[in-house]
């Protein structure tokens, strides 16, 4: 009650200027709980806060998948498993591979025979025994039989065989039905899609494998935003501290919540980030001409207009201003002002109220 009536004394008592300054004293200044900050321009500022999803690009996507039918006996590697190119993921025992290793043997005995006839041939050619005709038949037949040697061999090796594997394949003249599934990159294991005991046919899944950085944002925008954003404009993850930017910018509003998908990457910090998270992130964009932050607590309102008290050596001016971005506690703002002016950012009520009494209706 005291307050009160000290506030109503107070609006009557103040002397003024004109009719948008108050003066008060310092020491009722104090009493009536009243705080002066300073202007701080910005050249950038960040939209409200928006979910995101994060994912994971498709370059960075590959499924490993069987290379022949089989059966699984060993399963090396588990969701969550950092592996490397090259690396084993998983043994099976093919039938098929030893029809596909009985084809390259025959095919490298045929090279080996057409070879040699080749060789006979190109000999008596030379010496005029048989005609040219002849030996350039043979000689065709020679490059025939290379290159199903070579259709063969690539068989296996996408069948799964090693190099090594193959050279001794060539020496011991041994089948195996056995072969080992290897990653083709480096990255982790999102998710193991078979099991042991399973039969395979070929090109049935059986690990799917990510590289996790750089990572994704899908971010759902109204279009009235959507409308401002410009490829390589900034983005920030809240709570994390991590910055990334737009890549793309969609074409079609989504039926769910009017909303258009902005893409941004991420390149920094993944090591923080999960796929498949949801979080909050808010759009930078730089600014045009000075704007300044200032606290919420500092804006009051007037007849429909916005505006704050600005500090001078006369008193504290009722300026009104324009706001460009509301940040929740933190607004972005316009107007006839200057850096390191100073301004109420507390009991800005209190002014309010002092100046409706001596200079407002």
């Amino acid at each position: 009650m005291k307050h009160i009536t000290y506030l109503f004394l107070l609006a009557f008592s103040l002397p003024c200027f004109a009719d948008n300054v108050v003066v008060i004293n310092a020491d009722e200044i104090a009493n009536v709980g009243i705080e002066v900050g300073q202007l701080k321009a910005v050249n950038q500022a960040m939209s409200k806060k928006l979910p995101a999803k994060v994912s994971i690009p498709n370059k960075s996507q590959r499924v490993v998948s069987a290379p022949q039918d089989g059966v699984i006996e060993l399963m090396l590697v588990a969701e969550g498993d950092r592996v490397i190119a090259g690396q084993e993921l998983a043994q099976m025992n093919s039938p098929q591979l030893l029809a596909s290793q009985n084809n390259y043997l025959q095919a490298l005995s045929a090279l080996a025979q057409s070879k040699r006839e080749m060789l006979r041939d190109k000999s008596l050619f030379e010496d005029q025994i048989i005609a040219e005709r002849r030996y350039r038949q043979s000689q065709t037949q020679y490059q025939q039989d290379k290159t199903e040697v070579a259709m063969f061999r690539k068989a296996l090796e996408l069948a799964g065989m090693r190099e090594a594997d193959i050279v001794k394949l060539s020496r011991t003249q041994s089948l195996t039905s056995y072969l080992t599934v290897s990653a083709s990159s480096s990255g982790v294991v999102m998710k193991q899609l078979a099991t042991v005991g399973q039969r395979l046919t070929a090109a049935d899944p059986l690990y799917k494998i990510a590289q996790l950085s750089p990572l994704w944002l899908e971010i759902h925008v109204p279009l009235d935003i959507a409308n401002t954003i410009n490829i390589d404009d900034r983005v920030t993850i809240c709570s994390k501290n991590i910055e990334g930017h737009v890549i793309a910018i969609g074409r079609e509003v989504h039926e769910a919540d009017q909303g258009v998908l902005i893409r941004a990457e991420v390149n920094q910090k993944t090591e923080k980030l999960t796929p498949g998270e949801f979080v909050e992130v808010c759009l930078i964009k730089q600014k045009e001409g000075m704007q300044f932050s200032i606290p919420r607590s500092a804006v009051l309102r007037f007849e429909g207009q916005s505006a704050i008290f600005v500090e001078t050596d006369k008193g504290f001016i009722y300026q009104p201003v324009e706001i460009v971005t509301d940040n929740g506690e933190q607004l972005i703002i316009k107007g006839d002002l200057s850096i390191n002016q100073n301004i109420v950012i507390a009991g800005t009520a209190t002014l309010k109220a002092a100046w409706l009494g001596i200079g407002g209706e």
